[in-house]
């Protein structure tokens, strides 16, 4: 069952000099529509959607955020290592660089493997005066 309104006409004259009110519109019945008990079945469906899309909508997310972490731990830094081999410890003095601490390690030959190795057991630290710094002897 519905309900329409339209406009019903005024019944009574309105008065000399006064404003009449909008006429209020006429209620009429028309029959058809459903009843609750029909649309039961329809609202059912409309909510197991609804759950559906929400439970698709959360896994979906919960991949990407998975996917997201492991985007985020590749490019973190890597864990430090350790130098392997017989070392020399070697504290800094103002100034000093890896690479100062590596030749005085080794004055003469090739001190990259010295500095990288020192690199990827320190990380990104940086050099005070004072560190005591391993440095690989070979």
């Amino acid at each position: 069952m519905a309900a329409v309104l339209s406009p019903a006409p005024s019944l009574r004259p309105a008065p000399t000099g006064w404003r009449a009110p909008a006429p209020r519109p006429a209620l009429r019945v028309v029959e058809g529509g459903l009843s609750p008990r029909a649309m039961a079945p329809v609202y059912r469906r409309r909510r197991l959607v609804a759950v559906l899309v929400l439970v698709t909508v959360l896994v979906v997310g919960a991949q990407l955020l998975q996917a997201a972490g492991g985007v985020a731990a590749r490019w973190s830094a890597p864990a430090p290592a350790t130098i392997e081999g017989p070392t020399v410890v070697v504290e800094a003095d103002a100034g000093d660089t890896l690479w100062t601490l590596a030749r005085r390690v080794r004055p003469a030959g090739d001190v990259r493997p010295a500095v990288e190795a020192m690199l990827a057991e320190r990380g990104d630290a940086g050099l005070e005066v004072g560190d005591r710094v391993r440095v690989p002897l070979g």
